[in-house]
């Protein structure tokens, strides 16, 4: 018996047929990249010969049709957030979401911003890679722990903790209230008439 067909034989029989697609599923991550910010620049480090993702199965497509991994680098305001589930709905089961930066995680900048929304509002959040901009190093941690997610293994439940900064923000002064208008002078009182003077009683 050959050394492949004895692999055969063992992995119709012996092996879970569930474990090995959800092991090609993990070194086979396609990202596409929803780039509104300036996070993208980091991304491309990721493809270059110093880390080279494509070693561990990270593979960019263009089309989400061809994806399993959607990549969202930067705000999200409420006119994207169509675009963001538009792309997300188009992609082929199993599919999973990757919040980097800042700026996805929490708004970055825009965090109060009255049109800016959170992604995980919007779909459901696998990961989180934190910075501004994060490293190259950090986004193939993530890619990581997705994979590790998908082979069941257990990992850190991380989720951004939403921190309110307005007292540490400068305050709107008050608006000065309008001056009072100045009393009107009281009009003298008027001298008595010749007839009233007369009919007094002395």
């Amino acid at each position: 018996m050959s050394v492949i067909q004895g692999l055969k034989e063992y992995m119709l029989k012996q092996a879970k047929l569930d474990r090995i697609i959800r092991w090609g599923i993990k070194w086979s991550m396609w990202p596409v990249h929803l780039v509104t910010s300036c996070c993208g620049v980091e991304v491309a480090h990721t493809s270059a010969p110093v880390f080279d993702a494509e070693r561990w199965g990270v593979l960019p497509f263009n089309t989400m049709r061809q994806t399993n991994v959607i990549l969202v680098e930067g705000t999200i305001t409420r006119k994207m957030a169509k675009v963001l589930k538009w792309v997300y709905e188009q992609m082929p089961e199993p599919k999973f979401v990757i919040a980097m930066g800042a700026c996805a995680v929490r708004g970055g900048l825009f965090w109060n911003s009255y049109h800016v929304v959170q992604v995980d509002t919007i779909v459901p959040v696998d990961a989180y890679i934190p910075g501004c901009p994060p490293t190259p190093e950090a986004v193939i941690r993530a890619f990581f722990m997705v994979g590790n997610k998908i082979l069941g293994k257990p990992g850190p439940e991380v989720k951004p903790v939403k921190v309110d900064l307005t007292p540490y923000l400068p305050q709107p002064k008050p608006a000065a209230k309008p001056a009072a208008k100045p009393a009107a002078p009281a009009k003298p009182a008027a001298a008595p008439t010749a007839a009233a003077t007369q009919a007094q009683p002395a």
